[in-house]
Parts: C-alpha cells; sequence; structure tokens
C-alpha cells in the first residue's frame, strides 16, 4: 500500500515539475512581492529575469532540498525574485528547462492598491523639463517630504540608469515646508541618444518592527516601504558636438621674459554646456616647452593652465571652440587671441645668404668680419689642455640648489631635465635616482664651465 502511495505521488511531482507562487497578491503600494518558481528534477536552468513589467529585480535567491525515499532520489530547487510593483500587473509565464525539457510556469495576477497613510505622511516630488536635448544638461530636482512626527529609521535613494549621464549638483538640502521637512537634491542629466527617458526614483524607508518567535522571546527586525515617482523626459538630437552658449579667453602673467624665464598661460571656457566633453585641450607651440595641468571644470568654468619656456621669440596660437547656439539656433565659432612674447637675450639664428653663412643677431651685438686662425689655434690647444688638467681634479658634490626649478629652465630641451622639470612643476616628489642624476648633472656642468 506504502508503495502504492509512493509511486503516485512521484507522478504527480512529474505532471507538475515547475511551479510558481508569490507570497501575496493583494499588494500595498510601496510593498514588496517575493515571486518564486520551484522545480524539481536533475539538470534545472531558470530564466534570467531582471524585470517585471517595467518593475526591476531588487533581490535574488535560492535554496534547494534534496530527498531519498525508498531509494528515490528527489532534487527540488526553488528561486525567489524579490521587487515592488508600482502598478497592478500579471506576472508573465516564464520557461525553465528540467531535465532538458522546457517547462512553463503559469501567470500570476498582483493587484496593487494605495496606502493612504503613506501618501499623507510622505511625498516624493521630481521637478525636470520634459524634453531635453542630446549633450546638454538637464536639470532635475527631487524633493521628499516627511512628516515632522513621523519617524524613519532607514531611508535609501534608488536612482535611475540609461542612455545617460547623471551628476549630483551640490550638496542635499533640508528645510521645513509646512508639517513637513523636505529634502531637496539637484541632478544633471544628460541624454546620450534621442529617445524617451523613464526617470523612475525609488525611496525605500525602513522602520524597526518587533516580533515574537515560536520561542516566545522578542525578535527586531526592519519593515520596509518603497516610494517610487516616474517622470517621461524626451531627448532629441540637434548637434554632433557641444552644446550651449559660451565665451573664451587665453592670459598670460607677461609678456616680456628673458630666455628660458617661464611664462604662465591660463585658459578660461564660460558656459552652460557639458564642458566635460572637452577634455584636455593642448597647446602646440614650435620652437617652445609646455607643461600643461589637468583641467578644472566647476560651477560652468573650464580652466587649463599652461607654463611655456622658450630661448627666442614666439607667440601663443588662437584656439577655436566650436558649438550649437542654443540662443542664436546655430553653429558658432569663437577664438582667442594670438598673444607675442618677447623673449630677451634671444639665441642668434643663422641662416644662408647667397651661400655664404652669417648670422642675424637678434641682440646688439658686434660681429667682427675677420678672424685671426692663429688665435683659434692657439686657444683650441690651451683649451685642450686645460680640459686635460681639468678631467684629473675632483670634484665635491654639491647639495641641490633651492631655486632648482629656474636653475633647469635652460636646459630644457634636454629630455631627462624636461621630465625632472614636468615633476617640479606638478610639485611631485623627486626619486633617488632624479637626485643623483641632478647631483652628477650640476658637477659636470661647474666642471664644464
Amino acid at each position: 500500500m506504502n508503495g502504492k502511495i509512493l509511486i503516485l505521488f512521484l507522478l504527480v511531482i512529474n505532471l507538475f515539475a515547475v511551479t510558481a507562487k508569490v507570497d501575496k497578491q493583494n499588494v500595498i503600494e510601496g510593498d514588496n512581492v517575493a515571486f518564486s518558481i520551484t522545480a524539481s528534477g536533475g539538470n534545472i536552468v531558470f530564466p534570467q529575469i531582471d524585470n517585471i513589467d517595467g518593475d526591476n529585480i531588487e533581490a535574488v535567491s535560492s535554496s534547494q532540498n534534496i530527498s531519498i525515499i525508498n531509494g528515490n532520489y528527489q532534487r527540488t530547487l526553488t528561486k525567489t525574485y524579490v521587487f515592488t510593483p508600482s502598478h497592478s500587473l500579471v506576472i508573465p509565464s516564464y520557461p525553465v528547462i528540467v531535465d532538458g525539457k522546457k517547462e512553463y510556469t503559469k501567470p500570476i495576477k498582483i493587484n496593487v492598491v494605495k496606502d493612504t497613510k503613506v501618501d499623507k505622511d510622505f511625498k516624493l516630488e521630481i521637478k525636470a523639463k520634459k524634453e531635453a536635448i542630446v549633450g546638454y544638461p538637464n536639470i532635475i530636482t527631487i524633493k521628499f517630504y516627511q512628516k515632522t512626527n513621523v519617524k524613519i529609521d532607514s531611508v535609501a535613494l534608488e536612482m535611475p540608469k540609461g542612455d545617460f549621464e547623471l551628476k549630483q549638483i551640490g550638496n542635499e538640502k533640508d528645510y521645513y515646508d509646512g508639517v513637513y521637512q523636505v529634502a531637496e537634491i539637484k541632478y544633471q542629466l544628460i541624454p546620450k541618444k534621442e529617445g524617451i527617458i523613464d526617470f523612475k526614483v525609488k525611496l525605500k524607508l525602513g522602520f524597526r518592527k518587533q516580533s515574537v518567535d515560536a520561542f516566545g522571546f522578542i525578535v527586531a527586525g526592519m519593515r520596509y516601504k518603497t516610494i517610487q515617482k516616474v517622470v517621461k523626459i524626451k531627448a532629441k538630437k540637434v548637434y554632433d558636438g557641444l552644446i550651449g552658449d559660451f565665451n573664451i579667453s587665453m592670459k598670460v602673467d607677461k609678456t616680456k621674459v628673458n630666455v628660458n624665464a617661464p611664462v604662465n598661460a591660463t585658459l578660461t571656457i564660460k558656459g552652460n554646456g557639458d564642458l566635460n566633453s572637452l577634455g584636455e585641450i593642448p597647446l602646440n607651440i614650435p620652437n617652445a616647452t609646455t607643461y600643461d595641468n589637468k583641467a578644472i571644470i566647476q560651477n560652468g568654468v573650464y580652466i587649463k593652465k599652461y607654463v611655456i619656456v622658450a630661448d627666442s621669440n614666439y607667440t601663443i596660437p588662437p584656439l577655436s571652440l566650436s558649438f550649437y547656439s542654443l540662443k542664436d539656433k546655430k553653429v558658432k565659432t569663437i577664438t582667442t587671441k594670438p598673444i607675442n612674447i618677447e623673449v630677451v637675450g634671444q639665441k642668434v639664428t643663422p641662416v644662408v645668404v647667397n651661400n655664404t653663412q652669417k648670422c642675424i643677431p637678434t641682440t646688439k651685438t658686434i660681429i667682427k668680419e675677420k678672424i685671426n686662425y692663429i688665435y683659434i689655434i692657439i686657444a683650441f690647444i690651451i683649451g685642450g689642455v686645460l680640459g686635460f688638467l681639468i678631467s684629473k681634479i675632483k670634484f665635491k658634490k654639491v647639495e641641490l640648489p633651492k631655486n632648482l626649478y629656474n636653475r633647469l629652465l635652460p636646459y630644457a630641451d634636454n629630455p631627462r631635465i624636461k621630465e625632472i622639470l614636468n615633476k617640479l612643476y606638478k610639485k611631485e616628489k623627486l626619486s633617488k635616482e632624479d637626485r643623483e642624476f641632478l647631483k652628477e648633472f650640476f658637477n659636470e656642468n661647474k666642471r664644464s664651465t
């Protein structure tokens, strides 16, 4: 008799190898629903469920039960998906593969009703323009209202994700509005492509609760409510580049310097568009060495600083910025003015005129037309002897000078020196190898002088 009952029981399990259920079908708005799928078999593949009718899955858990009855092995798996339904819906039928065979769950209806108490105690408000432009910031203001006589033990804000960039503006503001305490946060939303953006904000509220377990002990726990609000934003595309209205300027701290003395230049761009898309703007000047800092973008202002070193006159070239002007409804280009820098004591530049090399002096220098070659030979011999004697002298290592940056600037054409100058400019610590190199470098220069 018992054997017949067992066989009947196993047959019933095989007929219903996959089942689905929820912990409740009538749900107060803001409450979670646990949707569970149970399957029995050796090899079970559950569906990948990310959302149910537009409401995201908040948590997924699994459990397993293995039983052996009269030598018969039975494996049962349960997978539970937790979500917060924002409206009444029907959980669809989902496929589950059991031992290579596809089974389907039955649809389950969920009825969502409003919680009038929550509506009175808490409010969530979203303010945003219903139309946005791809690549241009759209300001969104989120306000959470809580009655002053209602206590909450935890608050968690869940922001949406999608084809847009989202960045908080400033800090949260807290103030009172009648019987409510208000928390206000502003965000900057920049759409990445055309289409409808479902901007859904969720606020999960936690309340402490106490219950009595089976042994009569008081158990502390948490009860959660979720408030959510959705705003639909239509994003359209008007231009494949920077959008907004801007002005640009380049300024220097001086326009006349000595040879290899630094000039500090500052590029400033102000506007109401996506300045982060500009990235790092290089400054290329022929026959000059340029160092730059990382751009700083704050409160609608882009600032990038450069240090320029050269041994002859140069010009900081104009920089151009093109963008679609929302004010003028057309593409505009703005440009900085070129800036001429005079270098005092600059190097003499050799040129060839009529197959004869001559020097054009840029400073007041007297060039003798006749050269006594005997003096050159004598000077060469004396220089060689002095060089041999100096090479036999041992020099004491010198300490690095305090004005190291300025001392090294005349040698900026040396790649190793240029690397160290860049570290000094960025206030980075010199390595042991750097310091050893500089000591040897100054020793060598001392010998040569």
